[in-house]
């Protein structure tokens, strides 16, 4: 059974039955746990279910795509920010993509942390929004492109083309998953292009992913573990099956404890 299917028919068993179990998908499906396992982490993240013990449940009234991963993990993301902040200077030109952990970097960057005359490149409207502060001297240049709502953000080949109008010090980028073998990837293809040409036009590159990006999947690299300055993530990575070999393929890895 292709992949598409199997979501399509977890999507209308949720649908009929309000929750749907691993057990149940594997003993219907005829696939592995870790295929049900890796298809209800990308709903998910895709906003089409709630993983819950053991299952799922459908999400409910009020959530949207990008608002459940926004409430996820935000301590973690909030660690992982505030690390980012030390490798940032006065002065610098910033890449930012689209992303609930894009958007808790810029949180973090409008902060009491000191950094000021900054200019910031972005696709995301939430990013944009945060950063507008004349008094910290922060310029914020909202990317052109086509308008997409769940995440508020531009994509799109004038998305691209603007992107290369500009050259950045620093591109801070959110994926969906992350693995020594893959590097960085974005679920999402015009996510991973927009994403690639912010690594081509910035100097150095930090990677922000909380622990549940380490070895998820997602369809499209944009970043090779060899063009990661840094790669930033929280403490319970270390308990990720595929840390061990993610630290041992990024020089520049730092865990937030």
């Amino acid at each position: 059974m292709w992949q598409e299917e199997r979501h399509r028919k977890i999507k209308d068993q949720l649908a009929a039955h309000g929750r749907v179990s691993v057990d149940r998908i594997v003993e219907d499906f005829g696939v592995s746990r870790e295929t049900v396992r890796r298809d209800l982490m990308e709903m998910e993240l895709a906003g089409e279910l709630r993983r819950v013990r053991g299952g799922a449940v459908p999400v409910t009234r009020g959530d949207t795509t990008f608002g459940i991963p926004v409430t996820l993990r935000l301590q973690e993301k909030r660690a992982i920010a505030a690390r980012a902040l030390g490798l940032l200077q006065n002065g610098m030109t910033i890449f930012m993509d689209a992303g609930s952990t894009s958007t808790t970097m810029a949180e973090a960057l409008a902060g009491p942390n000191g950094l000021t005359d900054m200019t910031f490149l972005t696709n995301s409207v939430d990013v944009a929004r945060l950063l507008t502060d004349p008094a910290r001297r922060f310029r914020v240049v909202m990317l052109a492109g086509e308008f997409k709502h769940d995440p508020q953000e531009t994509f799109g080949s004038a998305t691209i083309n603007d992107i290369h109008r500009y050259l950045a010090d620093v591109a801070l980028l959110a994926p969906w998953g992350v693995d020594a073998e893959m590097g960085a990837m974005n679920y999402f293809l015009h996510g991973a292009e927009i994403a690639r040409a912010m690594i081509r036009n910035s100097e150095k590159v930090v990677i922000l992913a909380d622990h549940s990006k380490v070895g998820a999947p997602a369809r499209s690299v944009f970043c090779p573990v060899a063009e990661m300055d840094h790669l930033i993530v929280d403490a319970k990575a270390r308990s990720r099956p595929g840390f061990d070999a993610l630290q041992a393929a990024v020089p520049g890895l730092i865990v937030c404890d």
